[in-house]
């Protein structure tokens, strides 16, 4: 079992964006059905009560400004929620496959900023939905990763729509047909008893071709979440201290002003690279940039 969890550690450490994003949605529907066994066993309530309370504190409340000024994380939290297996399975095989395509022409932070920027959106515009339309008549709450993996799949889709994938290895079709059934999906469907959810997909397709008929005209509509992000991963993250040794010799041989320019230049080079691993992870190094890493922190 601990060689397990040192695996899972390491593959979510060493992982790409998408192996990171499965495994936080994997680990909360985990989380979700072993407090909810733990909770039932040892209250006596049914098993799917106590799994509807837990859900209550992280799903989005629709319908319900009351209740979303008091938890306004779960723009946030229902987007890497889910209650049925198959329901998560279906969106995590997505993302992966499309996923990985996607990272074929843009970055890991690219990537995950359209999942939030979906996810987000669909959630903005179905709490407005159901708020003002009268169709909705009772309050109720969203989860799922369905609208931010839309936004991904729409997005690669429509951005290279004549690439040709295998469907199950032996049907050539191209991405847009993907893209196309996709939607499609949700507008045949709408009026069945997920209306909200479809509201919800159907904008995350919108923030996918946002983002690609952006790309394309040489705008990123991503890059105020990635931002966003770094800001907040260093306020969880510090730079480790690190000892850098010159060459003796060399600094000999030196003047003042050129050693003091010499080690204002090798710092600035350490800090961009511990700059970039706060941002992007460790992964993203290049092989050169690994190597300066390793040469400046293990000196004597």
């Amino acid at each position: 079992m601990k060689d397990i969890i040192q695996d899972i550690k390491q593959n979510f450490k060493n992982g790409d964006v998408i192996t990171r994003i499965i495994y936080a949605n994997a680990a909360i529907f985990l989380g979700i059905s072993v407090l909810g066994i733990l909770f039932s066993l040892i209250s006596g309530n049914n098993l799917e009560s106590i799994k509807n309370n837990i859900l209550d504190w992280l799903a989005l409340p629709t319908n319900n400004i009351t209740s979303l000024l008091i938890k306004p994380y779960t723009f946030i939290s229902h987007m890497f929620l889910h209650v049925d297996f198959f329901h998560m399975l279906f969106n995590m095989v997505l993302l992966y496959f499309l996923g990985k395509l996607f990272l074929n022409y843009f970055s890991q932070k690219q990537l995950f900023g359209v999942y939030i920027l979906g996810g987000l959106l669909g959630a903005l515009i179905l709490v407005l939905t159901t708020t003002l339309s009268p169709f909705f008549k009772t309050p109720g709450v969203a989860y799922g990763a369905s609208a931010a993996v839309m936004a991904i799949a729409i997005g690669i889709t429509s951005y290279t729509p004549n690439t040709k994938v295998m469907i199950f290895g032996m049907f050539p079709v191209k991405l847009m047909w993907i893209g196309i059934a996709y939607v499609g999906s949700d507008l045949v469907s709408f009026y069945d008893s997920n209306t909200g959810g479809h509201i919800a997909h159907l904008t995350g397709a919108g923030v996918g071709y946002w983002f690609s008929a952006s790309f394309k005209q040489g705008n990123d509509i991503t890059m105020g979440v990635s931002k966003t992000i770094t800001k907040l991963s260093k306020l969880f993250y510090s730079k480790p201290k690190m000892k850098v040794v010159y060459n003796q010799e060399k600094v000999k041989k030196m003047s003042d002003y050129q050693y003091n320019t010499h080690k204002k230049a090798t710092q600035s080079e350490i800090d961009a690279i511990l700059d970039k691993i706060s941002s992007s992870g460790y992964s993203s190094l290049s092989k050169l940039e690994k190597d300066i890493l390793f040469q400046h922190s293990n000196k004597k």
